[in-house]
């Protein structure tokens, strides 16, 4: 599809979505449910709605998880605007997936409840999403887009996901069960338990196991593929009335999993087996002292074990990576002024790795800080500076400001501009491994300037546009002549997103973004885009229809302008260089209690990549094909 087609389509579907009028009281509601007036915590650490938070952020609810039935995190993320994930597998669940790209860069800080849930000694498995498989357990998945270093300190240069899971509240309990079934093998069972009793005891218990066997691509070809994993976890608290709240979470996650060989970037037609073993522990308590003043203390402890290639030992790839730490929050809230502050502690341990050119590498970083910010409103206008003191061990102490700008037009539109400094620690596995990495490298240093919109046109109508710029220096690259991580230089980013959701009566909705990327190329050997393997364009086309009985959902997403390699583009085919994909959710509940639903996915069975090193065909340097057209069906009772 030609650019100026794909324009014209775009441009008739949001005319489309402004020309609807119907009416109804329904449709007033479920505009409650789309991005300026849900709730969200994540771009200030506080509880405010999305028109008051002066940030790109958009939210999968619940309510498109239950609809939608995202199987893991990995799929939820795919349908957010702007968000590229780049898998080597189906499912993104093996030793080295889920790459996570926001506003151009995969330096993605990921958060389970507030809390890191990162692990920094490999560039390989920072945080894999898929992993996060029991979607049962989570209220609602926020994705900030843009800087956050000020409060969340190193790793947040592009952006925030924070998962928030799932607190009972007052009313007995639930139980629900599920089952599905599809293409592959796929089999995933499923049961999840919460309540709360009238003391404010509380509590979630979830388990799940998911299979899926080898898969064909949108060609008919096999790719060796095994999913074997188990998921369980539990939560326990207690509410003491307005004032306090404490829980404990634990949670483990384990993986047996297939994959195909590859020998200097080309298959061999042989399979890999390995698996993981992950485990994590938080600690929340939270204290409110009066109707200003209220407190949250936090503990997290995260190990992330990888096995891979365990047939063969002059082979085999072991990792045995923990992060842990603790946050302290004060929030004081009085007239104009809301100020957050705290002190932030974690500490990366790589505490094994074995791979066949290092034979041993291990090591510790830890990272400290103090941050404050202060939401002040006068009027129409708001103004939020902020500050963080971090003191790395490697790289000794640092500052970050921050500063967001705001006016509020009226009740219905208001505008923002920011500016956000950050700097990147690199990981252990860049600075330590004594094959690839450099004890020499600087730390990634920078700052983002953002403007953005927010407004309701009407009742049943909200748009946003954001427009944000990114420079870096000392960026960290590697070298692909001697296999060395080095400094590569200075960086620039642009990019701009647009967005569009329009209730048109009681039962259908739509919602249409387009997110552009440009990042320029560092040589004339090289294509913009980190080489042509960050797509420039990302339109995201959403259509809900809600009814009593019945619901359906279909998600069109386009991957735009993304060649690959300059040295090879010319036999790079088109239809690889730009994606349409397309996929359906579809639920019916017969009784009270019950839903049934059905899934399709990649519907007009598209043969694509999300990740290669060689753009041209398939089967060739580190081609790995994704799914071509598969279904999904499952039944679910909640009583």
């Amino acid at each position: 599809m030609k650019k100026s087609s794909k324009s014209l389509l775009m441009c008739m579907l949001i005319t489309g979505i402004c020309a609807g009028n119907a009416q109804g009281a329904f449709a007033e509601e479920r505009i409650s449910e789309f991005n300026l007036d849900q709730m969200v915590v994540t771009a200030s650490r506080i509880a405010e709605s999305n028109f008051e938070a002066n940030a790109n952020v958009n939210v999968v609810t619940r309510k498109d998880i239950e609809e939608k039935h995202y199987q893991t995190v990995s799929e939820a993320l795919r349908a957010v605007p702007g968000v590229a994930i780049q898998n080597y597998s189906a499912t993104g669940a093996n030793y080295s997936a889920d790459y996570l790209y926001v506003n151009g860069t995969s330096h993605v800080l990921v958060l389970v409840d507030g809390q890191r849930a990162d692990t920094n000694g490999s560039v390989f498995s920072v945080f894999q999403p898929s992993e996060v498989s029991n979607m049962d357990n989570i209220e609602r998945i926020e994705v900030l887009k843009g800087s956050a270093s000020t409060l969340y300190g190193s790793d947040a240069v592009g952006g925030v996901i924070n998962i928030i899971t799932r607190k009972p509240k007052a009313g007995g309990a639930t139980t629900k069960i599920s089952g599905a079934w599809g293409s592959y093998g796929k089999k995933t069972y499923n049961v999840y338990n919460e309540g709360m009793a009238k003391g404010g005891f509380y509590w979630t218990v979830n388990g799940q196991t998911d299979k899926m066997g080898d898969y064909k691509d949108g060609h008919g070809n096999t790719t060796y593929n095994k999913i074997d994993s188990k998921s369980y976890g539990v939560k326990l608290g207690q509410k003491f009335g307005d004032k306090a709240d404490i829980n404990v979470s634990y949670a483990k996650y384990k993986l047996d999993y297939n994959r195909p060989e590859m020998n200097k970037s080309h298959y061999t037609g042989n399979i890999i087996e390995g698996k993981k073993d992950n485990t994590k522990y938080t600690v929340a308590f939270d204290y409110k002292f009066n109707d200003k003043l209220s407190n949250r203390l936090t503990y997290f402890s995260r190990t992330a074990d990888l096995d891979d290639d365990t047939k063969h030992p002059a082979t085999l790839w072991q990792m045995r990576e923990k992060t842990w730490g603790f946050s302290e929050q004060l929030t004081y809230q009085d007239g104009n002024h809301t100020i957050i502050g705290g002190y932030d502690y974690y500490k990366d341990a790589m505490n094994k790795y074995h791979d066949q050119y290092t034979p041993s590498m291990t090591g510790t970083v830890d990272n400290k800080a103090f941050f404050i910010q202060d939401q002040m409103q006068f009027g129409d206008w708001g103004f939020t500076p902020g500050v963080r003191f971090s003191k790395h061990s490697e790289y000794g102490n640092k500052t970050t400001g921050s500063g967001v700008l705001s006016y509020k037009f009226n009740d219905l539109t208001n505008m923002y501009v920011s500016y956000k400094e950050f700097f990147r620690a690199p990981y252990m596995y860049e600075l330590y491994n004594p094959f690839y990495g450099s004890e020499k490298l600087n730390p990634e240093e920078g700052e983002t300037k953002e403007i953005g919109l927010n407004t309701r046109i009407d009742d049943k109508t909200t748009f946003s546009a954001h427009y944000f710029r990114t420079d870096s220096d000392n960026l960290i690259g590697f070298n692909n002549a001697n296999w060395k991580y080095y400094n590569a230089g200075a960086e620039t980013i642009k990019g701009w997103d647009v967005q569009l959701t329009k209730a048109f009566d009681d039962h259908f909705s739509a919602t249409a973004a387009y997110t552009h990327t440009y990042i320029p190329a560092t040589s004339a050997d090289v294509n913009p885009n980190r080489n042509g393997y960050i797509p420039k364009g990302q339109y995201d086309l959403t259509f809900n229809y809600d009814d009593t009985k019945f619901n359906g959902s279909l998600n069109i997403k386009g991957i735009v302008d993304r060649p690959g390699s300059k040295a090879k583009e010319a036999q790079v085919l088109d239809t690889y260089k730009s994606i349409w994909t397309a996929n359906l959710a579809l639920n019916y509940k017969p009784v009270k209690g019950m839903n049934v639903f059905f899934k399709l996915n990649n519907i007009f069975d598209r043969m694509y990549t999300d990740m290669t090193s060689d753009m041209r065909n398939p089967g060739g340097d580190g081609w790995y094909s994704q799914p071509g057209r598969n279904f999904v069906a499952g039944v679910e009772y909640t009583f």
